[in-house]
C-alpha cells in the first residue's frame, strides 16, 4: 500500500508541474484585443501615466501615430471595421510569417494611409473617453509604398480628440498594458 501510495503521490507532483507549465505557457501566449493605431514608444517613455498627450501627428517618424491594418487590407471599410468596437484584432497576420496570427511584442504591423472621410467619424466618436489598448512601436519600416511598425508593447489609453483630414489626434495615456503574461513595455 505504501508503494501505491508513493506512486500516486509522484503522479500527482508530475500532474501538478505539467499543469503548473500548460498554464505558464497560455499565460506566455495570451494577447490583448487591440485597436488599430499605433504609438510610439519614443514618445509614451517620456510621459508620466495619466496623462494628456496633444496633436500626435499619423507619419512614419518615431513620434508620429500610425493607422495600422491587421490582415494587409487597406481599404477604409477594413479601417472602419477594425475601428468598431470591440475591433478584429484577432484577424492579424504577421506580414513576415502569414503563420502567426497572434499579435505580439516583436511582430511587425502593416501601416495604412491617412484617414479623411467623414465616414471614420462615427467608430473614432464610438472609441473618445473609452479605455482601449493599442500597440506601442519602437521601428518603422519602409520598403517601397509599404510600411510596417515593430511592436514594442501595449499602451492603454483613450482617445480625448481627433482631427480629419489633419490626422492628428489626442489621447489619455493610461499607462503600458502587459500582453504577453510578462512585464510591460
Amino acid at each position: 500500500m505504501n508503494r501505491l501510495q508513493n506512486h500516486a503521490s509522484r503522479l500527482i507532483a508530475v500532474g501538478s508541474l505539467v499543469g503548473s507549465l500548460l498554464i505558464g505557457a497560455a499565460a506566455q501566449a495570451q494577447t490583448c484585443p487591440s485597436f488599430p493605431i499605433a504609438l510610439p514608444a519614443q514618445l509614451l517613455s517620456n510621459v508620466q501615466t495619466n496623462s494628456v498627450i496633444m496633436n500626435i501627428p499619423n507619419g512614419v517618424q518615431l513620434d508620429d501615430f500610425g493607422w495600422l491594418t491587421w490582415t494587409g487590407d487597406t481599404s477604409d471599410a477594413a479601417l472602419v471595421t477594425s475601428l468598431t468596437p470591440p475591433g478584429n484584432s484577432d484577424s492579424y497576420v504577421n506580414p513576415d510569417d502569414p503563420s502567426d496570427t497572434e499579435l505580439d511584442v516583436g511582430d511587425w504591423v502593416l501601416s495604412r494611409p491617412g484617414v479623411a472621410k467623414k465616414n471614420f467619424r462615427k467608430p473614432l466618436d464610438s472609441l473618445l473617453g473609452v479605455d482601449i489598448i493599442v500597440p506601442v512601436f519602437d521601428d518603422v519600416r519602409v520598403s517601397g509604398s509599404s510600411v510596417a511598425y515593430h511592436v514594442a508593447g501595449f499602451a492603454q489609453v483613450q482617445l480625448v480628440s481627433y482631427r480629419l483630414p489633419q490626422n492628428i489626434i489626442t489621447i489619455y495615456f493610461v499607462g503600458f498594458a502587459d500582453c504577453s503574461g510578462g512585464p510591460g513595455v
